[in-house]
Formats: C-alpha cells, structure tokens, sequence
C-alpha cells in the first residue's frame, strides 16, 4: 500500500512562493492621459521553478502539482500619496504557447489609500509555473499620476508539490 502511495502523483505539501518589485510610474501629460497608455507593460518575468523556496527543498519542475497565485497587491512607495490614478486594473499572466490568463483584479483604488489588495480567481497556473518564464502584464484603465511615482507588487504563489517531490528532499 506505501508503495502505491508513493508512486501516485498526490500533493503532499504546499510552499508559498512570495516577491515583490517596483516600478515608477512617469507623470503624465494630457496626450498620455488621453491615449490611455499608462506606464504599466510587462509588469515582471519570472521563472518561479528558480525561487529560492523551492530550490532549498529540491522541487523540480515536474514535482509541482499545482499553482495558484493567492495574494496580489500593490502599494504606492513614493510620489503620489496613493493609487487613486487607477480606476480598474486585471493581472494577466502568459507564457510561451499558453494563452493569456486574468489570476487577479481590482476594481476599486480609493483616494487616500497606498495599498490595494486585488481578488484572486483561484486559476490553476501549474502550466505557466512549469514554463520557461511566466510574464505577469496589466490590463488597467485609469489615468497617470500627477508625479512620478514608484509602485511596489508584492505577490504569493501556493505550489503544491507532489509526493515525488517529497521523496526527493527526503533523499537528499
């Protein structure tokens, strides 16, 4: 019976993947705000299979077994006191051959606020995690903020990793 168990692809433990980093976010003018380009384009590359917290327990990428990114968010750092330029802002994430996916979204930036966290939709992402490099893009309306300011996402993947996975930090 352990014999089978241990042969079976079945998530045995999740690791919580976090980062986070900055962009600035140029002041805009009038012809920007009336194009809509906003300064948000590929938001960040990332090969997760590479982040630390799954190198220090050996996983490899056909250990993972599921990938589902649970906290997104953004925080106004420096310049405008917060993120009220935004009116409505969707994550999308992409890889090579997989098509574009919504993982979070926030429909409301509230003057007065430096951070907004963003609803999760709970998609599997284990494809685009095993990937290459994922690439995290905006899909935003809103307008740009009357001074350069330096935005910071923090985010956090839920990796489940198979019982292979285990078995392999086991026999380190």
């Amino acid at each position: 019976m352990i014999v089978f168990f241990l042969g079976c692809d079945v998530t045995l433990t999740e690791i919580a993947v976090s980062g986070d980093t900055k962009t600035t976010v140029e002041r805009g003018t009038l012809v920007e705000d009336l194009l809509g380009d906003l300064g948000f384009s590929d938001f960040v590359s990332m090969d997760l299979t590479a982040a630390e917290e799954l190198q220090n327990q050996n996983v490899k990428p056909g250990d993972i077994s599921s990938a589902v990114l649970t906290d997104f968010g953004l925080e106004a750092v420096s310049g405008a006191s917060d993120l009220s330029f935004i009116e409505t802002m969707d994550l999308l994430v992409e890889a090579a051959s997989l098509p574009e996916l919504r993982i979070a979204f926030a429909t409301a930036f509230p003057e007065g606020e430096a951070t907004v966290d963003f609803q999760t939709t709970g998609s599997d992402i284990t494809s685009y995690v095993t990937s290459q490099a994922l690439t995290l893009s905006t899909d935003m309306s809103g307008h740009r903020p009357d001074e350069d300011t330096v935005v910071r996402a923090y985010w956090t993947v839920t990796v489940g990793v198979t019982t292979q996975g285990a078995v392999s930090n086991l026999d380190r």
